[in-house]
């Protein structure tokens, strides 16, 4: 299983990587910087999942999560944000985020997201 994180904040890749590496120790990460990057990785290479911050340079999350499902790329797609407010769920999920991770990322939370994604059925 590969899972490709976008997050322009250092601190923050340092933090999920570690949960998904403690979670999930088979499963390899990707870290990109931004949106453009993460679209670069997608057209060369495969990943079961995707988790994308929205607020980045050069390309935000929901341009991302547009370009993605317009080039026909059939990879789930985890908004981790900190704009948990009421409404913006709606609006992740309506850009074409599946699920979202509100920020500041707790690990009970990340895993009942994560696993039907990253487990064999049946496994937990």
């Amino acid at each position: 299983m590969r899972i490709l994180i976008a997050e322009d904040e250092e601190y923050n890749q340092m933090v999920v990587q570690t949960m998904i590496e403690l979670l999930y120790p088979e499963v390899e990460v990707l870290m990109v910087s931004n949106g453009a990057e993460a679209l670069d990785k997608l057209k060369t290479e495969a990943f079961d999942l995707v988790l994308s911050d929205v607020d980045m340079p050069l390309m935000n999350g929901y341009e991302l999560v547009s370009e993605v499902k317009a080039l026909g790329l059939n990879v789930p797609m985890i908004c981790v944000t900190a704009f948990a407010i009421s409404g913006d769920k709606e609006k992740l999920l309506m850009h074409g985020f599946e699920r979202y991770i509100s920020k500041p990322i707790d690990m009970d939370d990340m895993k009942l997201i994560l696993d039907p994604y990253l487990l064999p059925a049946g496994i937990e």
